[in-house]
């Protein structure tokens, strides 16, 4: 009776014709009904997010949408999201529905920025701080536009300019180029924390006299007695004599070795008849862009490799030509805690295959490429996403034995510190989809990756992509004032909540958080893939794979994707 009166009640209250939200088990939701969104419960049981002119739903959750708002598409949020004055979504149009691929939500808190690594290639100058020391008080320096003029008086105690910024070293065999003018007797030094306790550096070495700093830089080795992580200044020493000089750049720069062979470049086939039906033109076009791996798809049946007879004459036949062959998995959902025994199974397999062949017929390695945050449900609720997919890999690792496995991760998971080093004792490597054009960039992105690998002595790919992607919008949501027309709602329920994209723009009620649409724009892909100038991307590989074996043993090679 109570349920009764209380739809009833709401049945009266509510506005004709009123749209209601709903929470509800995702097994008692109605099949294909849009909009929806799935997410998941505080214990992992999967809900879904859907709307109705219904008053409430049996098993479901509900609130009342304002007066007029039509649902075109709902997007979950992580309970702890909070959303300050802007919201972008990225996305398409779908079916009539804007699908909703990428969201961010910009913070006007900038706090304490987190120590980076030291850029390469570019002038250090522009972000450091100069600081002067020496007690005869013989120096003045003036850092600015990012050049640097020291004058030193004559004297006999030390004296100079401390160099600082907000950096690491990165764990490779570097040097620094200097760009300057004069320069006469002064010393260029280094410190790590231990040395900075000291009130020491060590030495770079002598800037050599210059009249002019358009010449060729002075490039300078750091020292392998330096602590990189603990990097703490640069320093400037002023002669005896009086001597002044002006740097124009100091920049931080790859020392490869001379002698370092490039590492392997890899790729994948995703067509299992590209191997199976056109080996032989496959492996020509290997050999022909130095592709030395690759990563195949292998057809299953019956939990064992279909065709063994098939694949182990692929793999025997690329290895004359100096090719490797690893297999290649992927789909989200393998990260899920229901997916692992058949996960552990597959990898059995392959063990099987490779225990029944011999040597030079054996799979080189298994790689993975799981993006758990590809399903619709990632991101919201309350899942630990990242302890599932180090589930994951620890089934894989000990499904795999002493098989080579690796996994494949997105550039921006650099900050997942706690996921990257729990996976370091489970893999072998790591290949990161550096999705990026531009050399600064994909470098940028590089760098936190190729450094775990030196820290955890396990190899990096650094993959770049050359396949089609198809453009998407964003779209620009800000915070709206009271009476203003919305087309965007932030709305709670039972600790879960949502963003709903309205189909019109509605007035913003008082006590519904809502935003309104401020913009709009195309972005179409040049950012992310060489799929339009793949002879560009041919063009770049040398330089970043000179400058990526500075990390010695760490980097893998280049991964590139639908190159063919």
């Amino acid at each position: 009776m109570r349920r009764l009166l209380l739809t009833l009640l709401l049945a009266m209250t509510a506005p004709a014709h009123a749209a209601w939200l709903h929470l509800c088990p995702k097994a008692d939701a109605p099949a294909q009904q849009q909009p929806y969104a799935d997410t998941a419960g505080a214990d992992g049981a999967p809900l879904r997010w859907l709307t109705s002119e219904h008053v409430e739903r049996p098993g479901c959750r509900s609130l009342a949408l304002p007066a007029g708002a039509r649902v075109e598409t709902l997007f979950p949020l992580a309970p702890g999201e909070e959303p300050e004055r802007t919201i972008l979504l990225h996305g398409r149009v779908r079916e009539g529905r804007f699908a909703v691929s990428e969201h961010v939500l910009p913070s006007s808190h900038q706090g304490a920025p987190r120590p980076g690594p030291m850029p390469l290639r570019a002038n250090l100058l522009e972000r450091m701080q100069a600081r002067a020391f020496g007690v005869e008080e013989r120096v003045r320096a003036r850092l600015e536009g990012g050049a640097l003029t020291i004058d030193c008086a004559a004297g006999t105690r030390p004296a100079g300019v401390l160099l600082t910024g907000p950096w690491f070293l990165p764990r490779a065999r570097l040097r620094i180029a200097a760009s300057y003018s004069g320069g006469a007797g002064f010393i260029l030094q280094v410190a790590d924390a231990a040395q900075a306790a000291r009130e020491s550096a060590l030495g770079l070495g002598q800037l050599a006299a210059r009249e002019a700093a358009g010449t060729e830089p002075m490039r300078l080795a750091l020292p392998k007695a330096l602590d990189p992580a603990a990097w703490r200044h640069f320093v400037l020493q002023c002669p005896a004599q009086a001597a002044s000089m002006t740097i124009a750049s100091l920049a931080l720069e790859p020392d490869p070795a001379a002698d370092t062979q490039a590492a392997a470049r890899s790729t994948w086939v995703w067509k299992a008849a590209d191997w199976r039906e056109h080996g032989d033109r496959l492996l020509d076009w290997a050999a022909a862009q130095q592709v030395r791996d690759l990563f195949i798809t292998v057809p299953f049946k019956n939990g064992a490799v279909r065709e063994p007879a098939a694949l182990a004459a692929f793999i025997r036949a690329a290895g004359k030509r100096g090719i490797r062959v690893l297999s290649v998995d992927g789909d989200p959902h393998m990260v899920l805690p229901e997916q692992q025994p058949a996960l552990a199974s597959l990898v059995r397999a392959y063990a099987a295959y490779n225990a029944g062949v011999e040597a030079a017929a054996r799979l080189a390695g298994l790689q993975f490429d799981v993006e758990p945050y590809l399903l619709p449900e990632y991101g919201s609720g309350r899942v630990d996403w990242d302890a599932r997919y180090l589930a994951m890999a620890r089934s894989l690792r000990s499904a795999a034995g002493s098989l080579r496995l690796e996994l494949v991760v997105p550039f921006w998971w650099d900050g997942k510190t706690a996921l990257l080093d729990g996976l370091a004792p489970l893999v072998d490597a790591l290949a990161v989809m550096d999705y990026r054009t531009d050399p600064a960039q994909v470098t940028a992105f590089a760098l936190p990756f190729l450094d775990w690998g030196a820290r955890h002595r396990k190899q990096v790919r650094i993959a770049l992509e050359a396949g089609e992607i198809a453009a998407e919008t964003q779209r620009r949501y800000v915070r709206a004032e009271a009476g203003e027309a919305v087309q965007l709602l932030r709305l709670k329920l039972d600790g879960q909540q949502v963003l709903a994209l309205l189909k019109e723009a509605v007035k913003n009620e008082q006590g519904v958080e809502s935003f309104r649409l401020q913009s709009t724009r195309e972005i179409d892909g040049s950012a992310t893939t060489f799929h339009k100038d793949k002879p560009a991307l041919l063009r770049l590989l040398p330089g970043l794979e000179s400058d990526f074996s500075a990390w010695d043993q760490a980097f893998g090679g280049i991964a590139l994707h639908e190159l063919r």
